[in-house]
């Protein structure tokens, strides 16, 4: 990690410099130098996952041998995340809690720090960014029972949990912003504006005066608990008002600490419609696998596969995942190539039909779910170890560098590159060109299919061979064995 070879050097030169046997208390001077150093470290890994973040503060927290010393850089750390505007870092902030003061192996500065740390992480622990919206049961106006968040997740409808007090000033001009952004709007959501007082003529006049909210595309409830038998305030971490989160259809907290404008930034993200596989994204994998010339292998798609899923799901960031992951696997299918087609079933296989609780909104069904059904169905036509079609084609067979035109059935082609190729098509060209120079050698024969040729000739023998290949992207070369059965397929020779 860019930046930890330094701050561990400085972290054991004060440990070398001031040991703890020469006093009760680190010098000023040292704990300035280091508090410098952990400030500078923690804005480095600033844009990195939480459980990244998790790792190297215990990283550097384990380094410290001397018990002042990572005291000072356990308390510093903690006060960081737990202190932190960035959505999620609280996360960081209770792992710290719980892995290194709660269990003794670092001593806070005072009991009165143990004790608020203790409530921080209590109060936050179940509603961080990712985790399932607690359940709640509440009174409507009407006085009926409200259940939240229960085995219907959110009906599918991002969903905004304000907890609000009437005598709150902050929270009259956060009610006033909420009702301006979402009157005019089209989002269609769910609003459930919960009061924490315990007067209800004063929560009817602030939800008429603050709270009406006249678009029929939000579901406006307001709610109460005076007895608080829902447990709100430590389910939900209410300690002070006011209080904004937004729930995603599937019932996951997507966004928590937030002030308006920020509820609106996200509102605005997981509301519009999603082009999977537009330009910038299709020139964005373009970029990243350039490097990797026109074969990249299997396990580099893979690893790209696994470090998105790390990057994204790690930090509980579901819709950055989607959106990446549907993007991916766009892009694989416009692509050729052994190690492409190989990463594309990956992909599909464990991150998305190995993932249905990912993939649950609306458009979901028609965009990634269905998309990857055909992608998956194309990749498992004439899969390793059966046989091409029994059709009889006609085709040219290449072999010590001579051409002739021949009649074949592909199912008993043995020990034979087939290749499937159209008129027009430069990548065929270029593979053709590449078969010839290959049969020279006298190593390898090739048996070469015209489809635009096999099509006016034989449609019907032309459909059942797309029914049994995948022709999707030209050239497709499949490999046979001396059985006759496919060994490789999506082959490149170049």
């Amino acid at each position: 990690m860019t930046g930890r070879p330094d701050i561990i050097l400085f972290i054991a030169g004060a440990m070398t410099l001031f040991p703890a046997t020469m006093s009760a208390q680190l010098d000023s001077a040292v704990t300035d130098a280091l508090g410098t150093k952990l400030a500078e470290y923690v804005s480095v890994i600033e844009t990195e996952p939480s459980d990244v973040k998790c790792s190297e503060t215990d990283f550097l927290i384990g380094s410290c041998t001397d018990s002042l010393v990572r005291q000072f850089t356990a308390v510093t750390l903690y006060g960081h995340y737990a202190g932190s505007p960035l959505m999620g870092d609280e996360t960081v902030a209770i792992h710290i809690f719980d892995k290194w003061f709660a269990p003794g192996k670092v001593k806070m500065q005072t009991g009165t720090d143990f004790m608020n740390a203790r409530i921080f992480a209590e109060f936050n622990r179940q509603s961080l960014i990712g985790c399932k919206a607690p359940e709640l049961d509440l009174e409507t106006m009407q006085g009926t029972n409200a259940v939240l968040f229960g085995d219907n997740g959110s009906n599918g409808r991002l969903s905004i949990l304000f907890f609000y007090d009437s005598g709150c000033s902050t929270c009259k001009m956060e009610s006033i912003m909420l009702r301006s952004i979402l009157r005019d709007r089209k989002y269609r959501l769910n609003l459930f504006a919960v009061y924490t007082g315990q007067s209800e003529t004063e929560w009817r006049k602030f939800a008429e005066d603050y709270l009406a909210i006249d678009n029929p595309g939000i579901g406006v409830s307001h709610l109460w608990d005076p007895e608080i038998r829902s447990d709100f305030q430590m389910k939900y971490g209410i300690l002070q008002t006011p209080r904004l989160f937004l729930v995603s259809g599937s019932g996951i907290i997507i966004g928590r600490r937030l002030d308006t404008l920020a509820l609106k930034e996200l509102l605005d993200i997981y509301s519009r419609p999603y082009e999977y596989g537009n330009a910038e994204s299709s020139a964005f994998f373009d970029g990243l696998f350039a490097g990797y010339g026109e074969n990249p292998v299997c396990d580099t798609v893979k690893k790209f596969c696994d470090d998105m899923a790390l990057r994204t799901l790690g930090e509980k960031d579901t819709l950055s995942f989607r959106h990446l992951a549907g993007d991916f696997m766009y892009w694989l299918g416009t692509q050729r190539g052994e190690g492409i087609k190989c990463g594309l079933s990956y992909l599909i296989d464990r991150y998305i039909s190995g993932m249905p609780e990912i993939w649950t909104e609306s458009e979901d069904s028609l965009k990634i779910l269905a998309y990857s059904e055909i992608l998956g169905d194309l990749l498992g036509k004439s899969a390793a170890g059966q046989k091409l079609p029994a059709i009889r084609t006609e085709g040219k067979l290449v072999s010590g560098g001579k051409e002739r035109t021949v009649t074949r059935r592909l199912d008993r082609l043995k020990n034979t590159t087939v290749i499937f190729h159209t008129e027009g098509c430069g990548f065929c060209e270029a593979e053709l060109a590449a078969a010839d120079s290959l049969s020279r050698s006298g190593r390898r024969k090739f048996f070469t299919v015209d489809i635009d040729s096999l099509i006016d000739r034989d449609p019907d023998a032309m459909y059942r061979l797309f029914d049994a290949v995948d022709l999707s992207v030209m050239p497709y070369i499949t490999v046979t064995d001396g059985k006759g059965r496919v060994s490789r397929k999506y082959v490149s020779l170049k």
